[in-house]
């Protein structure tokens, strides 16, 4: 796969992976029920905040979100969605407008696989930023950096390196029949 294609196929990916309808948030680009398990769930009504701990994971479809901690944070209200007068809408409840996935974040899809210390998925923005020792990876391809940028709408993907290094990456070309593999026939 060429350096461009790949960069592209990643960019793809992450797209397909964080893509949402407006002011909804999905882990898989076919959507659906999403379950999750963790260690610990803490709500803050107050704050429309859910906080989940201790190997966290959320499956949606063919997608599948690990971390140390994930917190998801809800509108105050939703659009055609409202409670009734003096209703309240509980736990959770709601359309999710950013989600932070904090310590050793893993986002696997078949054949792609994202990691960071540290994502955050904007919903307004419409924007995913994973950051801290960020790899990227589709089927052998790996691209390495500091910080992932993907702006979902733009269809925008930017990976910046530690201040002083550089943006390093592994292409696997593929091999298609009929194409030269490189060596001279013999």
């Amino acid at each position: 796969m060429r350096p461009t294609a790949f960069l592209i196929a990643a960019g793809a990916f992450l797209l397909a992976a964080f893509a949402a309808q407006p002011a909804y948030a999905q882990l898989s680009e076919n959507g659906g029920p999403v379950s999750y398990s963790a260690d610990n769930l803490e709500y803050f009504d107050g704050e429309r905040r859910l906080v989940l701990t201790g190997d966290v994971d959320i499956v949606q479809n063919d997608a599948r979100l690990r971390a140390d901690r994930i917190t998801l944070f809800f509108s105050q209200s939703t659009a055609g969605n409202q409670p009734a007068a003096g209703q309240q809408q509980g736990l959770g409840s709601g359309d999710i407008e950013r989600m932070i996935a904090e310590g050793e974040v893993y986002y696997v899809r078949p054949q792609q696989s994202a990691r960071g210390n540290r994502a955050v998925y904007e919903i307004a923005q419409d924007s995913v930023t994973f950051s801290g020792n960020v790899v990227v990876a589709s089927d052998e391809n790996v691209i390495r950096g500091e910080t992932l940028v993907l702006q979902i709408g733009n269809r925008r993907t930017t990976i910046r390196p530690q201040p002083g290094q550089r943006v390093r990456g592994v292409f696997v070309p593929s091999n298609r029949e009929g194409q030269n593999s490189g060596q001279s026939g013999q």
